[in-house]
């Protein structure tokens, strides 16, 4: 008897199982998938910090081996982001820029020995404004939370900028060759108000932005990111070099032609041997290098990001 209850009840309960299951299946039959949420756009800030790199005509693009991380100089800036689409983001930028460059960290026995001979040098504080469009690679999730642990980009826009190229003074130093007494560095001064080349030209200038770059999420609100940005300038004077500088006023003449200094400005090294050289014919007589176009620099800098929260959608109150 115990075995025969045993027996009904085991049966009851597979047929129950494979009713439910039957019943369960046919009410799914003619139902749609959900429907995926769609893209909510939202907003990040970023905060970045890095290097910047001049390439123009005291450092051509084809002299980066030979000077090195000499010329590195750094950047800062903040960051305001909307992500608009998947595939499409919009960023405004204020960057603070610092370039550099300086005939001195040539090789005077080298091949880049005339503009070592020319000696000239600079240093440009620019106040950079951007505004890109941002191509998203992988693309935006629909939302926040569920953004791309990694997430590359692209990116083009264009750029404002105010710069002011300044170099130093002509270092104090004895003219008696014997002497002891090193040479003392003076401050930097404003070269466009100089026009070393006779040129008015304005501090305020544009550019074109463009690069790559990627964030990895740390959480649901923080992302760290890494961004390379190469600028194209619209003038050729955020070095103060444009010409081969011939034909100035007298009154600029100590600062546009300082080939004849016996110690670099900036970094106060020794130019006498080169020069005892150059008055006994060891040099080549070439003028110096001058970068065709306008001047160009680019800038790496690692961010931290924060991503606001979309707000809350609730469904209307019954009326």
């Amino acid at each position: 008897m115990i075995r025969f209850f045993s027996l009904c009840i085991a049966i009851s309960l597979f047929v129950t199982s494979t009713l439910s299951a039957q019943f369960w299946f046919l009410g799914q039959k003619g139902k749609k998938a959900a429907p995926k949420s769609p893209f909510k756009a939202h907003s990040s800030f970023g905060f970045g910090a890095g290097s910047s790199t001049y390439l123009g005509d005291i450092s051509p693009a084809m002299t980066l081996m030979d000077v090195g991380g000499k010329s590195l100089r750094w950047n800062a800036g903040i960051q305001y982001t909307r992500h608009w689409k998947k595939h499409l983001s919009i960023q405004g930028s204020f960057s603070y820029i610092r370039i550099a460059g300086d005939d001195n960290y040539f090789d005077p026995a080298g091949r880049f020995e005339p503009s070592y001979g020319r000696n000239l040098h600079f240093r440009t504080d620019m106040q950079e404004l951007s505004l890109v469009g941002i191509y998203e690679i992988l693309g935006n999730e629909e939302n926040l939370p569920k953004r791309r642990t990694f997430s590359p980009y692209l990116y083009l826009g264009l750029s404002g900028l105010y710069f002011n190229p300044t170099a130093r003074a002509k270092a104090v130093y004895d003219l008696d060759p014997t002497s002891t007494v090193p040479p003392v560095q003076q401050g930097w001064i404003d070269l466009k108000e100089k026009q070393t080349e006779g040129v008015d030209y304005s501090k305020i200038t544009g550019a074109v932005p463009f690069g790559f770059g990627f964030r990895f999420k740390i959480n649901k609100s923080f992302d760290v990111g890494f961004d390379f940005g190469y600028r194209i300038a619209f003038s050729d004077y955020l070095d103060d070099v444009s010409d081969n500088r011939e034909n100035v006023p007298v009154v600029t003449s100590l600062i546009t032609n300082r080939s004849s200094e016996w110690y670099a400005a900036n970094t106060l090294a020794d130019r006498r041997p080169y020069l005892l050289l150059a008055l006994g014919g060891g040099t080549s007589g070439n003028p110096p290098l001058i970068a065709k176009g306008s001047d160009n620099y680019f800038t790496t800098q690692i961010r931290l990001i924060y991503h606001l929260k979309n707000k809350i959608d609730c469904p209307p109150l019954p009326r």
